[in-house]
């Protein structure tokens, strides 16, 4: 991953100027639940609130400032590769463990790159997360921010209740910095969500190339009709930007190269169809 480490190679060390503590009183709820050798109080909060609430307290004045990152697209990695961990300790909070290098998304798509090309761990970007006890990641979105008390609240990403039913925690920050990124936009165009697959995550990439592969051997069974063959092997590209334009040349290499030599019996059914909206 040496072009993710020269892309994420900081200029100069990050540091955040006035350093600040605010105040532990509003807090003091939801500290003495997190440190209950702190207080008495603790004893009285019941089993089910703690393990609902739980979560990082505010930072005492003899400790390092938390800043918490939501986030871990561009904006958010860079500024976590970048923090001065000697001052500040980091919280990333993000559904995704890693940062995507979405150039190269689309080569993936088809096998020109393998995924594991494409993501970096957050915990390489920045290795104080995976060894100072300060700092951490969190699998976790981001429900709400209250900036009066300075304390975000999250929701684990879990596989659901079948296996870990999701919980909510609560973050105390000194500095926040909000790096979520946007949704995609279908342009209220219906059914996307449900027949169509967006190209901004690895797994989106995993998804079209287990697509392609399954339609290819699919259509090269005995008795699938000409008809069928020509819907299954026909792949539309909706967005004529530089991820629909990159994903469409990978695809047409694809078929070229690949389709040609592996899937000689139906190289001819398939075709790319790109629309720009």
């Amino acid at each position: 991953m040496s072009f993710l480490k020269t892309l994420l190679k900081p200029s100069s060390n990050f540091t955040l100027k006035h350093k600040t503590h605010f105040p532990i009183s509003p807090l003091t709820s939801l500290y003495t639940t997190l440190y209950p050798s702190s207080t008495a109080a603790t004893s009285a909060a019941s089993a089910d609130e703690v393990e609902k609430y739980a979560g990082l307290g505010p930072t005492r004045p003899d400790e390092k400032p938390r800043v918490v990152v939501l986030g871990s697209g561009w904006a958010g990695c860079r500024m976590i590769k970048d923090i001065d961990t000697k001052v500040y300790d980091v919280v990333c909070v993000s559904p995704r463990n890693h940062m995507v290098f979405t150039p190269l998304l689309a080569s993936t798509c088809v096998g020109t790159l393998e995924f594991r090309s494409v993501a970096e761990p957050i915990g390489r970007i920045q290795p104080a997360i995976s060894t100072q006890p300060g700092s951490y990641y969190f699998l976790a979105n981001c429900t709400k921010v209250d900036t009066r008390d300075h304390l975000v609240h999250c929701e684990t990403v879990t596989d659901g209740a079948q296996s870990l039913a999701p919980w909510n925690f609560k973050l105390s920050y000194d500095k926040l910095v909000i790096a979520s990124g946007a949704e995609a936009s279908t342009f209220g165009i219906n059914g996307v969500h449900e027949h169509a697959i967006f190209l901004r995550e690895v797994h989106h990439a995993q998804e079209i190339r287990r697509k392609l592969l399954l339609n290819l051997m699919l259509s090269d069974i005995p008795g699938v009709a000409e008809e069928e063959k020509q819907r299954l092997l026909h792949c539309v590209v909706v967005g004529g930007g530089p991820t629909g334009v990159e994903f469409s040349g990978e695809l047409s290499d694809f078929i070229m190269k690949d389709v040609h030599q592996r899937y000689a019996h139906v190289k001819d059914y398939i075709h790319v169809t790109l629309i720009e909206v």
